[in-house]
């Protein structure tokens, strides 16, 4: 499974599901129990992202472009390769971030965190099973491959 489609002719993409990427703060921030933020807001604040080549960094970079900005205009303060470790910094007050609400929504039902919208920004993406166009799949691999795709839905 991956989040984000690349070009690359050997490989086939099926949708899985879609997501959507949220601001994720710590559950003692003064945010929390907020519904959204503006651009603004977001702006002022420590951020954390993912790193060059991940589908959030990705849809984030594709959303602020069409409000013409970029990354530049916020305070990055960390760039981190998985998700899981940016919700540990984000638990440990290092910053705020923007992920997948579907990586953080057990941790956001929990209230180890809380999850934001930005007002009038819309950040999107789909999670996708990759395959190889040209290699056969075991039988275990094809139930593996119908077990995901009856979840999904």
């Amino acid at each position: 499974m991956v989040g984000a489609r690349l070009p690359h002719r050997g490989v086939d993409y099926h949708e899985l599901m879609a997501d959507d990427i949220v601001v994720v703060v710590p559950a003692a921030h003064p945010w929390h129990g907020r519904a959204e933020i503006t651009i603004e807001e977001l702006r002022s604040e420590p951020l954390l992202i993912r790193e060059r080549g991940s589908g959030t960094r990705a849809a984030l970079e594709r959303a602020l472009a069409d409000v013409r900005l970029d990354l530049g205009a916020f305070r990055v303060v960390g760039e981190m390769g998985s998700t899981q470790a940016i919700k540990q910094a984000v638990r440990a007050n290092v910053g705020l971030s923007i992920v997948s609400r579907r990586a953080v929504n057990e941790e956001c039902r929990s209230g180890l965190l809380w999850c934001l919208r930005i007002a009038n920004l819309t950040i999107a993406r789909s999670f996708y099973l990759a395959t190889h166009k040209e290699r056969s799949r075991s039988p275990l691999a094809e139930a593996f491959r119908a077990f995901v795709e009856a979840e999904a839905t």
